[in-house]
């Protein structure tokens, strides 16, 4: 029955086993070879609108254990003489590891300008704390890296955050394109609209050309892949692992129905590409950044 399978995102500890099972396989290799110079290069060529002696407000959405945050601040510190780096992450384990790093940082005479402001909720929750009988909080830069497939709300979260943005403010938003996000968009027919994501980049896209007016928008693919010969073992429990975090389903193979499961096995395999004698999964994502108007 579809209503056994649960989101994995429900599940902090067995979400982020998942993570690091692809990561072995290729996918940080693959990931993170680009990925610092595209943040450089975007936060780099970012215009604060504010006054010369401002404070660059930034909010930081679903930043895991700030790993991937570390070349954006580098960026902006190297930038601005006053940062305020807010941090929404609802997993408290990975906001403990955030303020470790900082801490490391710090201590070693780095990131000496951010004043960092650490949120172990939701980003629901942060936005509607910050915003009960006062001015809400805006910021200059606002980044969500692989994390609004798992807003309450996504389109109404999306559209607020962009609200919070000061005039010239960037929203930059990584989401998974390409054939992951087909993967989801199958699986989100497949099990309750509130136990997965039916999110990727063309649908946000598409989403934030509908609910903002002349939006500035500008986008940018990037190929990424990790093996995925384990993935087709039955017994695999590394296979098994990579199913659920592609199809953000907890325990995929051992709750769905045969007729579901072999179903998706045959789309999986329609999907991935051989190299070397070795097959590939194509984890490829967009970067897709907004200037406020």
């Amino acid at each position: 029955m579809t209503q056994d399978l649960k989101a994995l995102v429900l599940f902090p500890k067995e979400y982020f086993e998942r993570y690091e099972v692809i990561s072995r396989y290729g996918y940080d290799e693959y990931f993170l070879s680009q990925h610092d110079k595209n943040l450089k290069d975007t936060f780099e060529s970012f215009v604060f609108c504010g006054k010369a002696d401002s404070t660059l407000r930034v909010l930081a959405v679903g930043t895991s254990d700030g790993t991937s945050d570390i070349q954006i601040i580098d960026t902006l510190n190297s930038k601005y003489s006053s940062i305020l780096y807010v941090v929404v992450e609802p997993a408290e384990s990975q906001v403990q590891k955030f303020q470790t790093l900082v801490q490391s940082k710090q201590e070693a005479g780095l990131w000496k300008n951010v004043k960092f402001d650490f949120h172990s909720i939701t980003v629901e929750e942060y936005l509607g704390k910050t915003k009960i009988g006062k001015e809400p909080a805006r910021f200059d830069i606002i980044h969500l890296q692989h994390c609004a497939y798992h807003f309450a709300d996504i389109e109404g979260t999306t559209v607020e955050l962009y609200g919070r943005l000061n005039t010239g403010g960037m929203l930059f938003i990584l989401l998974v394109t390409g054939a992951w996000e087909q993967m989801l968009l199958r699986m989100g027919n497949i099990v309750p609209e509130s136990m997965s994501s039916k999110l990727g980049s063309a649908t946000m896209r598409k989403m934030l050309q509908r609910r903002i007016p002349d939006v500035k928008m500008q986008t940018q693919y990037r190929k990424i892949s990790f093996k995925f010969d384990e993935g087709f073992k039955e017994n695999s429990e590394d296979g098994n692992m990579m199913l659920d975090f592609v199809l953000q389903v907890l325990d995929f193979r051992k709750t769905a129905p045969p007729e579901i499961v072999g179903d998706f096995m045959k789309f999986f395999k329609e999907l991935c590409y051989e190299e070397n004698g070795e097959l590939y999964f194509p984890a490829d994502d967009e970067i897709i950044t907004v200037i406020k108007q």
